[in-house]
């Protein structure tokens, strides 16, 4: 269904001089219209044919006299085909993707954390926009009635009362967890806000920032330790979800949290050794939390997500980590997030055709 309603919603009142934010204008006549082309059964959607990349989608239009086809593939904004009435109109060369994806990623987590330690402050302009826009989205969550409230709820249970949020009587779990799972309470519930995505997600991006700005908060840290925490953590969780796929049977979430416990464990005072101990932590707990599609729900995900890489981050700077001859993990940590790309890649593929074939045959009311 949602597949079909975005597909709809697209159709009414897309707007793709927007970018990722295409359906931004949406309002109640758009959404009304969109409904009755779904119930009229106008529109179809079917799982990728096999061998598509993990991010695909093609898009055939009719009309009484035409017909419009779009394919985009690799990433959510790259259109690699456009057709109109069966004939190209528009083909892209994708031959730059492998030398993009190397540009902005790192080879290991040494030099993640030399960068995030040495980086000119002056050059986090994109961090601190980041933080402007997700800690919006996570205040909105705790004051509005969203979704599941799952970020109220946990602010509830610790005494967290409008408008101050007062975390005193907060363990540092508890304050990072309401704080990020009601970001993600209202985006999945739809509001109106922009979000920084990490990766493509913008879930992974408010559980790689919001987490940190909670904490720093808590902690009390200056503005360079948080700048320089977010930083860390972004760079580890684009380094662990090139490892998963851009699209992953593996919940994205789990990926971006551990950015987060590395954060966590540079505004606690940690150091390289810690934060690797942590990041093996996280490995040893989440890996294997599926992807079900985008839903309500995730804000559950992000919230036990959030609880875990807290978690790690405290037993890392215990001295503490999982042991190599436990499971996945090995003791050298990227051998573990190679690990982790085959459990994603090899592992879970059959897991990714079941999920797909289970949303896109449901059938319910919008």
């Amino acid at each position: 269904m949602g597949a079909a309603m975005a597909a709809a919603l697209g159709a009414v009142g897309g707007n793709p001089d927007l970018g990722l934010e295409v359906l931004q204008d949406i309002g109640e006549k758009d959404l009304t219209e969109a409904k009755r082309l779904y119930a009229g059964g106008k529109i179809k959607s079917d799982p990728a044919p096999p061998g598509s990349p993990s991010l695909f989608i093609d898009v055939l239009v009719k009309t009484g006299d035409h017909t419009g086809r779009a394919v985009i593939a690799w990433k959510h904004d790259l259109v690699m085909e456009l057709e109109r009435d069966g004939q190209p109109t528009f083909v892209n060369d994708a031959s730059h993707l492998q030398e993009m994806a190397a540009a902005i990623t790192a080879d290991d987590l040494r030099e993640i954390w030399d960068f995030a330690t040495r980086v000119d402050l002056s050059r986090l302009d994109i961090i601190r926009q980041a933080m402007v826009l997700n800690e919006r989205i996570a205040r909105e969550g705790l004051t509005g009635s969203y979704g599941l409230e799952v970020g109220r709820s946990i602010a509830e249970a610790c005494y967290m009362t409008d408008p101050n949020f007062d975390r005193s009587a907060c363990s540092l779990s508890d304050y990072c967890a309401a704080w990020t799972s009601a970001a993600a309470d209202a985006r999945m519930a739809g509001a109106s806000f922009p979000v920084m995505s990490n990766s493509g997600s913008g879930n992974q991006g408010i559980t790689a920032t919001v987490c940190i700005t909670a904490a720093a908060d808590y902690l009390e840290s200056s503005e360079e330790a948080l700048l320089r925490a977010q930083t860390l953590s972004h760079l580890v969780a684009i380094h662990v979800k090139k490892s998963y796929g851009r699209l992953s049977p593996l919940c994205g979430a789990t990926g971006a949290a551990v950015g987060a416990s590395a954060g966590v464990v540079m505004l606690l005072g940690g150091e390289l050794n810690q934060v690797i101990a942590a990041v093996q932590n996280m490995f040893g707990t989440l890996t294997g939390m599926i992807c079900d599609g985008a839903k309500l729900g995730c804000a559950l995900k992000v919230s036990v997500s959030i609880y875990a890489a807290v978690q790690a981050a405290l037993v890392a700077m215990r001295g503490k980590e999982i042991a190599a001859t436990d499971g996945g993990i090995e003791s050298d940590v990227e051998e573990t997030i190679r690990n982790m790309e085959r459990i994603s890649k090899e592992g879970m593929t059959s897991m990714d055709d079941l999920l797909l074939n289970i949303m896109l045959n449901k059938q319910g009311d919008c």
